[in-house]
């Protein structure tokens, strides 16, 4: 939803003004869209910062040898996982305002607002079904028919998206 209030602009105010408040669909598209890919690319760096199942896979092949070297890795889990927290509560407390300053200044764009928004999370449930198909598919042409090692390393960048 907070995303989508960043490319509320000028423009896009005056269309849905000559428009006499009425929901275009079509002319919405790209604001949705650049909110998904926004969004998207924040999700991304959240997942790098919670997930530390790489720091645990170091640690389970340590096996108590290295004291010094398991407490970095605590260390650096640790510091990860306090930039997350912190990082979310303050972006979560900044686009809490974002969005109540937004509708209350805009009543008018409410619905509009929240149409835009079930959109952008209908878009978000849909687009990992071809980000994940496509790779799949990619190996299973890869594994089965062709056994080109390009295709496979095809399938194995697409889902870093």
């Amino acid at each position: 939803m907070a995303t989508n209030v960043f490319f509320f602009s000028d423009e896009s105010m005056h269309k849905i003004f000559l428009s006499y408040g009425k929901y275009d669909f079509i002319q919405q598209i790209p604001q949705i869209i650049y909110s998904k890919i926004v969004s998207n690319l924040l999700e991304v760096f959240l997942c790098y910062l919670t997930m530390t199942d790489v720091h645990f896979y170091e640690l389970k092949k340590l096996n108590n040898k290295n004291t010094n070297k398991m407490k970095s890795i605590y260390r650096c889990i640790k510091i990860k996982l306090i930039i997350f927290f912190t990082f979310t509560f303050i972006v979560f407390f900044f686009y809490w305002y974002l969005i109540t300053g937004f509708c209350a200044v805009y009543k008018n764009t409410q619905i509009i607002f929240i149409k835009d928004s079930i959109f952008s999370f209908i878009i978000g449930l849909i687009t990992p079904f071809p980000l994940y198909i496509f790779p799949s598919l990619f190996r299973m042409i890869s594994l089965k028919y062709i056994n080109s090692g390009c295709l496979y390393k095809i399938s194995d960048i697409l889902p870093l998206y």
